[in-house]
């Protein structure tokens, strides 16, 4: 992915887009609305998936608290506001299957500038996504109705970072 490397920054207005693309069809929700982007992950629960190519990974991800994870979770299920919240394994099921349709959209988005990606699986996890010397994490805050959420896209870091 060296050709991509210097445009990290527009890879996450594609992941803006991806996500933006199964907010109706997914999730039952009229859009998605972008707050910020910045580079400090929150502490939150997330849902990352990796993809590859033959020039490297980057991984993609969604994070929110339990109130948002629940949120979307019941909005790809189509759970209405009386039917209770989610077991704690089916609500990260649920959030890891909405980063795996985003991952779709977003391949999608980037066929004509990069080589093929392969999408592995998602895992779940309860924390913060830390960047290091050698990588990189760009956060875009949105809103999805009314459950805020984090998307995350975690890539190699570029000479001039």
């Amino acid at each position: 992915m060296s050709t991509a490397t210097a445009g990290f920054e527009s890879w996450l207005a594609d992941l803006e887009g991806a996500f933006e693309d199964i907010a109706a069809p997914a999730l039952g929700l009229s859009g998605m609305e972008v707050l910020h982007r910045h580079r400090t992950p929150p502490v939150a629960q997330a849902a990352l998936l990796g993809l590859t190519g033959p020039e490297g990974s980057i991984q993609i991800g969604l994070a929110s608290d339990e109130v948002g994870c629940q949120s979307l979770a019941r909005s790809l299920l189509g759970l209405g506001p009386d039917e209770g919240p989610l077991p704690p394994p089916e609500a990260a099921d649920a959030f890891c299957e909405i980063v795996n349709i985003a991952a779709g959209a977003f391949k999608a988005r980037l066929r004509d500038r990069t080589t093929q990606l392969q999408m592995g699986l998602p895992i779940y996890i309860h924390g913060a996504v830390q960047a290091t010397e050698q990588v990189e994490v760009q956060v875009s805050e949105v809103r999805f109705g009314d459950a805020r959420a984090a998307l995350l896209l975690v890539h190699p870091r570029s000479a001039e970072s």
